[in-house]
């Protein structure tokens, strides 16, 4: 099957260990890549002494969510595979669904696009796959949508949709049919360890999504009325207030708005 990464040179390492698995389990497939580059964001001198000076100065937790998810990124990078990409064909873009993207994708024409930390797909990109485009996201969809989804599964005490999805991609976010979806079962309780444990699951939900999209014939069941919920950005006091309970729930789910979405699934 002919495969496109589409991904940017600023991956992050949950995306690293999920295509790198990937290439290590499934060799056979024909694979290329398209990066959208990305200048690193570089902190100055000052702002590395301000926040140094932050942590020493400041005992609030403020601190504790970038450093913890700066150790879930160590050891998560331990189990990311060595690939050398020059081994494969490369093409490069300025930004997510510029034309640049368009010309690549219609010159290879690829059986399966995965986005991997390329950004949010329009029409444009998601269209010119064979066969289909597909994302990895660290929590049940349409169930939970948007980012950090474990922390929030903790904070509203819904630890039962902690674990990965890998679905189509469409118009909208995190809504597209669903083609593998597994959920954690974990026995750890600390932030860290769930995260790590979910990253690692991801990579294993690639191989087994990609494994069923090359076979094919498949069916389509949909659940109707799903409550959705969609989720941002971590406070990093709440995070702190979060661990101080042990990652004991804060709130309950049901004091959170949602929407009532259609969940496709693929079966074979």
């Amino acid at each position: 099957m002919n495969i496109c990464i589409y991904t940017s040179d600023q991956a992050s390492v949950a995306s690293l260990v999920n295509i790198n698995y990937l290439i290590q389990q499934r060799p056979d497939h024909n694979y290329s890549f398209l990066t959208i580059a990305r200048p690193p964001v570089k902190q100055g001198l000052v702002a590395q002494m301000k926040k140094v000076y932050g942590e020493l100065r400041f005992d609030d937790g403020r601190y504790d969510f970038q450093r913890d998810t700066e150790a879930i990124d160590k050891k998560v990078m331990a189990h990311v595979h060595p690939v050398n990409r020059k081994n494969f064909q490369n093409g490069h873009a300025d930004d997510v669904n510029d034309e640049k993207s368009v010309k690549f994708l219609q010159e290879i024409k690829p059986d399966l696009i995965i986005q991997s930390d390329a950004g949010i797909l329009k029409q444009n990109i998601f269209s010119l796959s064979k066969i289909a485009t597909i994302n990895v996201h660290h929590g049940f969809s349409p169930e939970v949508r948007g980012i950090f989804s474990t922390f929030w599964c903790l904070f509203y005490g819904m630890k039962d949709k902690i674990g990965v999805t890998c679905h189509l991609i469409d118009d909208h976010l995190d809504t597209g049919a669903v083609v593998t979806q597994v959920a954690l079962n974990t026995q750890s309780q600390s932030f860290i360890d769930i995260e790590v444990e979910n990253y690692l699951l991801a990579r294993k939900v690639l191989v087994e999504s990609v494994d069923k999209l090359a076979r094919g014939g498949c069916k389509v069941r949909t659940e109707t009325d799903v409550k959705s919920y969609y989720f941002g950005m971590v406070n990093p006091f709440l995070y702190y207030a979060l661990k101080k309970r042990n990652f004991e729930p804060l709130m309950k789910i049901s004091d959170k708005t949602f929407k009532l979405k259609e969940k496709n699934f693929l079966e074979w």
